[in-house]
């Protein structure tokens, strides 16, 4: 969402036409110098949470640079009975809302006026109470692991979802560094490189539906599989799986945009077009704003998996690489290689890719949450 979905069209025609024995042509919008509001979050309903809301700019397919924040701007939450919530400014175009929960029943929408004078207004949403996630199940297959999520309402209310996950795994390096190489000198670690915490969040668009179906139930959706050489998978790992309930405007407004994200990559994909929300400019009318904005709750589940629950699969950790030399103190200073252990006054010495944990992504602090 952080380049303008509108711009995105260009990408056929120049596809189409670098097909061809043709002159390339340049639409203007590919450095047209117009930028338009993005809005990203939404209203968390549940009690003792806090809501946040984050304003920047589309940008240019020729841009390279990051996109462009949002500061200094009014936005609130207004009720359909009048009442209303100011967010408060932190960093980075990012404004929050605490102790405020949204009632049922109630309709709610979201005013933003910027530095520059402009205005933009959401349409009344309702309150979506999002139901418990049944499950988060996982199977063996196909040399891998394949992770669905199970969901239903018993009152058949719901019908649209939408599922967010977070990943995370320890590994470890190849051998267990004792000592390093500070300022030309020769110490003892006083923290432990050996074992990581990698993580990751996914960015696409999850959705399902039971609109077809008699009762509201979501069955071994499929979220996500992780190849058994993953390194993932190498010791442990936990996946948080966090469940909305959407309302149909919503759901085609993200199914689109998923569509346009994410399938475009042939001839035979959906091609880009335009897509609307549910925020509109209030001062100029033919302005796009991308964004959607809801009210609801949030449903969240988490799982672990250990490699002893797993086939004896080999991990592409890359340690087959990591040869063993020994070293006098004075060729650690010359070369400064990484340090395993000393033995009768040399040292065991590798590459620093197989000893810090680190510098493969992760960090040695192990989660609050971690089991």
């Amino acid at each position: 969402m952080k380049k303008s979905i509108l711009l995105q069209s260009v990408i056929w025609v120049v596809v189409l036409l670098a097909a061809g024995c043709v002159d390339p042509y340049r639409p203007p919008e590919v450095t047209s110098p117009n930028t338009y509001l993005v809005v990203s979050g939404f209203v968390n309903s549940a009690p003792g949470t806090t809501s946040t809301i984050q304003l920047s700019r589309t940008q240019n397919l020729t841009d390279k640079k990051a996109p462009t924040v949002e500061t200094k701007a009014v936005v609130t939450v207004e009720s359909s009975t009048k009442a209303t919530y100011t967010f408060q400014e932190g960093s980075g175009g990012v404004y929050t809302l605490s102790g405020v929960v949204p009632r049922a029943g109630e309709t709610y929408r979201l005013r933003i006026r910027t530095a520059q004078g402009k205005e933009y207004l959401s349409d009344f949403v309702p309150v979506n109470v999002t139901p418990p996630i049944d499950s988060v199940s996982w199977r063996v297959e196909n040399d891998g692991v394949q992770i669905n999520v199970n969901a239903h309402d018993a009152t058949n209310k719901t019908r649209y979802y939408r599922w967010e996950f977070d990943e995370t795994w320890v590994y470890t390096s190849a051998y267990n560094s004792h000592y390093e190489l500070v300022n030309k000198q020769i110490l003892r670690r006083t923290e432990s490189v050996y074992q990581c915490w990698g993580s990751s969040t996914d960015k696409t668009i999850q959705l399902g539906s039971s609109a077809r179906l008699s009762n509201d139930v979501i069955s071994q959706r499929p979220l996500l599989f992780i190849d058994g050489a993953s390194v993932k998978l190498s010791t442990r790992y936990s996946i948080q799986v966090k469940q909305y309930a959407l309302t149909q405007a919503a759901y085609d407004y993200y199914d689109q945009l998923a569509k346009i994200t994410q399938s475009v990559g042939s001839i035979f994909d959906p091609q880009p077009s335009q897509i609307t929300g549910n925020i509109h400019s209030t001062t100029n009318t033919g302005e796009l704003v991308m964004g959607f904005f809801r009210v609801g709750s949030v449903e969240a589940r988490r799982i672990y998996i250990a490699k002893t629950q797993l086939p004896p699969w080999i991990p592409g950790t890359g340690h087959g690489s990591c040869d063993v030399d020994t070293m006098s103190a004075s060729d650690i200073l010359m070369k400064e290689p990484g340090i395993i252990d000393e033995v009768d006054r040399l040292y065991l010495t590798t590459s620093l890719y197989c000893l810090d944990c680190r510098l493969k992504g992760g960090v040695t602090k192990k989660p609050d949450f971690w089991e």
